[in-house]
């Protein structure tokens, strides 16, 4: 069978990177901000908001403060994976605003669910402190680690299908067809935004702060297969492909202020 030409998704490929990254750091500084809010709510001293933590004076905070800023990162990204899942399912047009909200939903449960899953082996991430502050036995953390992996997987398997439903009326209907476009769509810019999140980063005060954003996100590629080879009966041939396949300005625009965000707090945004 002839092979369709790789150049056709090549925009698509450059398209997938940037609404990663953005989506990725975005993310990431609004859980942050859901520590850095709640310590403000809670009377912290000399709070600062970084790129990847927040810094405030912990000695004086009561415990249950603490584990109230501790809980609030990944609460945040729940709400997050939740409402943008939402978006995903009312919005009709499957253009980039569309990848862009299946990405925030996937870094939102990452974010609540990637930091649930080990928390029985980082005892400084945001919910490995909260389960050893309140001396949860360790296989009560596993149990639940357990469970977070469990429910990621389903999640990234309902959120894969969005993939799909991307697709151009080829990559739909031929399987070969599809996996070469999943591979541009997805597969390699997933590892190609994992090396250049990773490395904005940078730089970090723990290992943690690296761990996360280089490793968490493989969790994309747990599903990846799904969007190679399962038959999604009802679904049609992408009418927005072409939004998908051309640069957009707004997109390369939010890319460049992100970045740009990112590296400024970097230094620290106090209050």
């Amino acid at each position: 069978m002839e092979e369709l030409p790789t150049y056709r998704y090549r925009r698509v490929l450059v398209n997938s990177v940037i609404l990663f990254i953005i989506a990725n750091i975005l993310e990431t500084t609004l859980h942050e901000c859901g520590h850095f809010l709640t310590a403000i709510a809670l009377n912290a001293q000399d709070v600062t908001l970084h790129h990847n933590y927040v810094d405030y004076k912990e000695a004086i905070l009561p415990l249950e403060a603490k584990l109230w800023i501790s809980a609030a990162g990944p609460i945040t990204s729940l709400f997050i994976g939740i409402l943008f899942q939402v978006l995903c399912y009312i919005r009709y047009q499957k253009d980039q605003v569309f990848l862009f909200e299946n990405y925030m939903a996937i870094f939102g449960y990452i974010g609540f669910f990637g930091y649930m899953m080990i928390a029985p082996f980082f005892a400084s991430g945001d919910t490995g402190y909260f389960f050893q502050a309140l001396r949860f036995p360790l296989w009560s953390v596993i149990l639940m680690a357990i469970i977070a992996f469990i429910t990621l997987y389903i999640l990234m398997a309902s959120l894969t299908r969005n993939f799909v439903q991307v697709c151009p009326y080829e990559s739909l209907e031929i399987r070969h067809a599809r996996a070469m476009f999943m591979k541009q769509l997805v597969l390699y810019p997933v590892m190609i935004g994992i090396v250049l999140t990773t490395l904005l980063n940078l730089p970090v005060i723990t290992f943690l702060s690296l761990f996360a954003p280089f490793c968490i996100p493989f969790t994309i590629l747990w599903t990846y297969p799904l969007a190679v080879r399962k038959d999604y009966p009802g679904l049609i041939s992408n009418p927005e492909f072409e939004d998908i396949n051309r640069y957009s300005p707004y997109a390369i625009t939010s890319l460049v202020v992100i970045i740009l965000m990112n590296r400024l707090l970097v230094f620290g945004l106090h209050f």
